[in-house]
């Protein structure tokens, strides 16, 4: 089966049969293709000339001789009767080649589908506008077919990393921190924010990183335990996304029911006094493991783990792409407070972003 079929009425208005076959051929080149001549001229040398080219492009023309007077609908039926292209159009001999013929471009729906024939559709057309210039010349053999995409938004938004990560980022940036501790947040979100704005990061995660990216330390390490770093000594330590997954597997780290708490007690531990620690994990109005995928938390799980020497400033959370935020930095009442928003604001699956500050 052929990508294109092209069935070109000859009634005798042009007089340059041949160049013009021998130019669709050139510039379809590339193109698995055929002409399918009807030929309605009584011009005994233009019949000849049709027949020359059959001769020459067995594999590429095919003649139909015909009566004269035919109209365009009557040419198209007769010229699908010998098509083998699932795609196919009428053209007049001596007819402007140009990319808008292909507007008019058919395609047989038994044999190719839309987003088949979208492609076949604009590459034709890129063909005839690139024809006779120099420089990215199509060739078939550089094909790398994208069917989807135009059906596709603009950009693809996870409804937890892509707002937390520009929400913690903008905090951090205004916050006017040069140095930042990170345990396992996302390199190609939060991280990448933080280094466009000049912004240092050591980063701690239990998997290796084989990149080497400006403006960030990497050290493979068990956020359990952040071995080499001394107490009392980060003035500044986010983990985002991370803490959920903790002891469960997932990345290659030791099965551990406690790792979630573990990994809180040492960020507690490295945080100097009025150090800054940002943290979020997935919280909803039921605190479940979905293993070995994540934890889900009530929110005041978290505030109730960390305890003593953490004071809580903010509570922010993401429910499909809303933001919600409590300044918490005076509230005498945060569990009442994070209580109803549990019960009564969250879904199942929301984004939590907690604010601590050590005392």
């Amino acid at each position: 089966m052929r990508e294109l079929s092209l069935i070109m009425l000859c009634d005798g208005r042009s007089r340059s049969v041949y160049s013009y076959a021998e130019y669709i051929n050139a510039v379809f080149s590339e193109v698995d293709h055929e002409i399918i001549i009807i030929n309605a001229a009584e011009d005994e040398q233009i019949s000849e000339e049709l027949m020359r080219i059959e001769r020459e492009a067995p594999d590429k023309v095919a003649l139909i001789n015909c009566p004269p007077e035919l109209n365009d609908d009557e040419a198209l039926e007769i010229g699908l009767e010998y098509a083998q292209g699932v795609s196919f159009i009428l053209i007049h001999a001596g007819d402007e080649l140009v990319p808008e013929l292909f507007d008019s471009l058919l395609y047989d729906e038994a044999l190719i589908n839309e987003n088949r024939f979208r492609f076949l559709h604009t590459k034709f057309c890129y063909i005839l506008q690139s024809a006779g210039k120099e420089g990215f010349e199509y060739l078939k053999k550089n094909d790398r077919e994208c069917l989807e995409d135009r059906d596709s938004d603009a950009g693809n938004i996870d409804l937890h990393y892509f707002y937390q990560d520009i929400y913690v980022a903008g905090r951090i940036f205004r916050a006017g921190i040069k140095h930042i501790y990170d345990i396992g947040s996302r390199i190609d979100g939060f991280i990448s924010h933080l280094l466009s704005m000049g912004i240092k990061v050591t980063m701690v995660d239990i998997r290796p990183l084989g990149y080497v990216v400006e403006g960030l330390d990497f050290v493979q390490g068990n956020a359990t335990e952040l071995a080499g770093i001394p107490d009392d000594s980060v003035s500044c330590l986010s983990s985002l996304h991370a803490l959920e997954h903790f002891g469960l597997g997932r990345y290659g780290d030791p099965v551990d029911y406690d790792g979630w708490k573990k990994a809180l007690y040492q960020y507690k531990r490295v945080l100097k006094k009025d150090g800054y620690l940002y943290l979020s994990v997935p919280v909803g109005n039921t605190e479940r493991v979905e293993f070995n995928a994540h934890r889900i938390f009530d929110p005041l799980t978290i505030i109730r783990e960390v305890g003593t020497g953490l004071n809580i400033e903010e509570f922010t959370f993401f429910r499909n792409g809303k933001r919600t935020t409590y300044d918490l930095s005076r509230a005498s009442e945060t569990e009442e407070v994070l209580e109803y928003t549990r019960d009564n604001m969250m879904g199942p699956y929301d984004c939590g972003i907690f604010i601590f500050r050590k005392v």
